[in-house]
């Protein structure tokens, strides 16, 4: 079984494979790391067996299934949530959604907009994802809605980069998933997330693998595994692996959600 993802989940995959194999003996699963566009268009075209998604396949690659005849069968595996992250130094807390579409947009481009207490009026240096990135995809549809990124947005190909990016560059901002920021807690500050700058009574909090939610997280996204509908019988094995209390306790000890 070869399995191709996005970063986000490649930890998490490559997990859930050891702990298959050592109960499976005769089933060796090999993981890659891409993102997700890459891992979906692989499995349409047969070159993978599963695609790990940060994502709902988009209208291109649905219409790519259907003329290559082929039926996916999607199962969601776990939840995670986008965390939005700034160097250590910032004295930045927390932003509302509203602020952070502007910086993307481009139309607040300096941290004293943000910072009352800063004096001096010094460029935000923005940290984005490349278009087939999951975490990408996920950020316009929720926070972008119909804007898309100014031009000075840094597109970045990997979480890692942006981790990196953000790190190396007190006046940077960025967007990873909550797990691999937490994992990068010496690196970057996870800011905290209004729904409206307006109305901090609202603002989230803190996330920690214990109380983070969909209920108290503003970004929370499904993960999923795709895989060909007439290989079923061949992967079932595998996916319920991913859902057995090993597979759920993984879940949890990577940062991620389990699903009920």
């Amino acid at each position: 079984i070869v399995v191709l993802g996005p970063d986000t989940m490649e930890e998490l995959v490559r997990t859930w494979a050891n702990g298959f194999m050592t109960g499976n003996p005769g089933i060796q699963v090999t993981v890659s790391s891409g993102d997700t566009g890459v891992g979906i268009k692989d499995l349409i075209e047969g070159k993978i067996d599963v695609a790990s998604a940060s994502r709902e396949l988009t209208e291109a690659e649905n219409k790519l299934a259907h003329e290559k005849k082929e039926h996916l069968t999607r199962v969601m595996v776990a939840r995670d949530s986008i965390a939005v992250i700034v160097n250590p130094q910032n004295k930045l807390e927390e932003i509302g959604l509203d602020d952070l579409r502007r910086i993307y947009k481009g139309e607040i481009k300096t941290w004293d907009k943000m910072v009352k207490e800063l004096k001096v009026s010094e460029p935000i240096r923005v940290f984005g994802r490349e278009a087939t990135s999951g975490t990408s995809s996920y950020f316009h549809e929720h926070i972008m809605t119909d804007a898309t990124f100014d031009p000075d947005v840094k597109l970045m190909p990997s979480s890692e980069a942006v981790i990196g990016g953000v790190f190396g560059n007190r006046l940077a901002i960025g967007f990873v998933g909550m797990s691999q920021a937490e994992k990068a807690a010496d690196k970057v500050k996870i800011l905290k997330l209004a729904l409206h700058t307006e109305a901090p009574d609202q603002v989230a909090k803190e996330s920690s693998v214990g109380e983070l939610s969909m209920d108290n997280y503003p970004l929370s996204r499904p993960l999923y595994l795709f895989f060909k509908t007439n290989q079923k019988e061949r992967i079932q094995k595998f996916i319920d692996y991913t859902r057995s209390e090993q597979g759920r306790k993984a879940v949890h000890d990577m940062g991620f959600m389990p699903i009920p």
